[in-house]
């Protein structure tokens, strides 16, 4: 299930511009020594990324205004 989600974000954060900026990895207590090198490696991937592109994005994202269906209009229910 793990995995499932860590896809799913991945692909979100690619639709939003934040591509390769998450990683899963298992790693064992006792294994000191990849967690350096996977943290190490990331890391080192990240800044080569640069910086955070919606950095100071401080607007408001709204959705598109949508208009209704074709026989859908306003004051207009669907028939079943």
């Amino acid at each position: 299930m793990t995995v499932k989600r860590i896809t799913f974000l991945q692909e979100l954060l690619a639709f939003i511009g934040l591509e390769e900026r998450l990683h899963l990895s298992w790693i064992s207590s006792a294994e000191a020594q990849k967690f350096v090198r996977v943290v190490t490696d990331f890391t080192e991937k990240i800044r080569e990324l640069g910086p955070n592109p919606l950095a100071g994005y401080n607007g408001i994202i709204k959705p598109a205004e949508l208009e209704p269906a074709s026989g859908f209009g306003k004051g207009q229910v669907a028939q079943q």
